[in-house]
């Protein structure tokens, strides 16, 4: 590849440079192109980079118009730097139900969105913007005995053993007595192949909920789950789908947290947090306090640690993750974000605004996945266009943005 350098120190070279800088190092020569675009260079140059002190911020905002924010920030290690931005991601899709794409997941590179709207609508798209690529994943029809809307979970990771993308889609079938049935429909979607396949689903007894939210660990997705026992009691763990061997298990929660009815996922570091919600005496969608707890050793549930409980009297609508620094990210009714720290107690507005629910929070790190040729993938241009029927979208914006016609 090179008369003065050997091979090896070409490739660490380039592992450290930005996407955007290798993207134009695929016009050098064919050699270079097809090394950039290879697997096995992808693979290296996302292991390098897996480590980047970075954060991105998914919200939805409707003043001062309606706009997704995708913003990269560094992720301070120290508690007295400050939460910095360093980029908007530019978001090129338009929304059919007119409101915002749901994150479901963020996975070496990928941001995996579904345009449901906590229903089941499609698409349902795996979007890279460092390349500006993405892919729309192919619809699922319909049940034909079908009474009334699916219940539509979903799910997002990477299969370490086998190196491929997975989307995980459960859904909930309504019976004519208007009860959602167990157990549910459960497809996997395989980035490698581009299809969609039915695994065995026999093992859940019981359902999930459209609060709880999805986390990707250790190469498994967890939802929150809750099953009846034979005294009709509802009793809450974890659904765990190992995506090597796409099988489900369920993993038990403190006991604390056994009855409760609110409960979310987020991260803390490398370990799975439980956030319990107390609920509030007004009529806002908010609690007074949320119990934040950890599992510090994977699938050892007697490792489970309440860590600190946040008081916002009534105020609190949705935890959204923590910092490196160990401070803790919450959403404050209607839809501001404050800073938590567990050791002084402090709260701080962060001037970041949006709607509630749309608040998604994980680690940030470029890659290359999708610039091969053979994952099917599109430009975001491309896509858009696809999903939308042509420029009209564009022009429609261009022309209400000129005349200040958005909301």
């Amino acid at each position: 590849m090179s008369h003065y350098l050997p091979d090896c120190l070409i490739l660490d070279i380039l592992c450290r440079l930005p996407v955007e800088s290798l993207l134009r190092f695929t016009c050098v020569s064919k050699q270079w192109c097809s090394l950039i675009s290879s697997p096995d260079f992808n693979s290296l140059y996302t292991t390098v980079n897996a480590t980047t002190p970075l954060l991105v911020l998914h919200h939805f905002s409707v003043k001062p118009k309606k706009q997704q924010h995708y913003s990269v920030y560094n992720d301070p290690d120290s508690k007295t730097e400050n939460l910095t931005l360093i980029k908007q991601l530019k978001f090129p899709f338009r929304s059919s139900s007119g409101k915002d794409f749901r994150v479901v997941g963020f996975c070496n590179g990928l941001f995996c969105l579904s345009d449901d709207l906590y229903g089941d609508i499609d698409p349902i798209i795996l979007w890279n913007p460092a390349i500006r690529r993405s892919i729309s994943l192919p619809s699922r029809p319909k049940p034909t005995f079908l009474c009334g809307p699916l219940r539509v979970f979903l799910g997002f990771g990477f299969d370490q053993i086998t190196c491929d993308f997975k989307v995980v889609r459960i859904a909930y079938v309504r019976g004519a007595n208007g009860v959602y049935m167990v157990p549910p429909e459960v497809e996997v979607y395989k980035l490698s192949t581009g299809l969609w396949k039915t695994v065995n689903s026999k093992n859940i007894n019981g359902k999930l909920d459209f609060l709880y939210s999805s986390i990707y660990l250790n190469s498994a997705i967890h939802w929150v789950f809750h099953c009846k026992n034979e005294g009709g009691k509802i009793t809450n763990s974890l659904l765990v789908f190992v995506l090597s061997a796409e099988t489900f298990s369920e993993m038990s929660l403190p006991q604390e947290l056994a009855h409760v009815c609110f409960l979310s996922l987020t991260l803390c570091g490398e370990r799975i947090s439980v956030i319990s919600y107390e609920e509030s005496h007004n009529h806002a969608p908010s609690c007074d306090t949320c119990v934040v707890w950890v599992m510090n050793q994977y699938g050892k549930p007697e490792s489970w640690m309440k860590e600190f409980i946040v008081d916002l009297r009534g105020e609190i609508t949705k935890a959204i993750g923590f910092l490196r620094n160990g401070k803790f990210l919450a959403v404050e009714y209607p839809g501001n974000v404050l800073s938590y720290d567990p050791d002084s107690r402090e709260l701080k507005d962060l001037d970041i605004h949006g709607m509630y629910h749309s608040f998604f929070l994980r680690k940030y790190a470029e890659s290359l996945m999708l610039l091969d040729g053979n994952s099917g993938a599109m430009t975001d241009f491309e896509l858009n266009y696809e999903l939308n029927g042509g420029v009209i979208p564009y022009l429609m914006d261009t022309v209400a943005d000129f005349f200040g016609l958005r909301g």
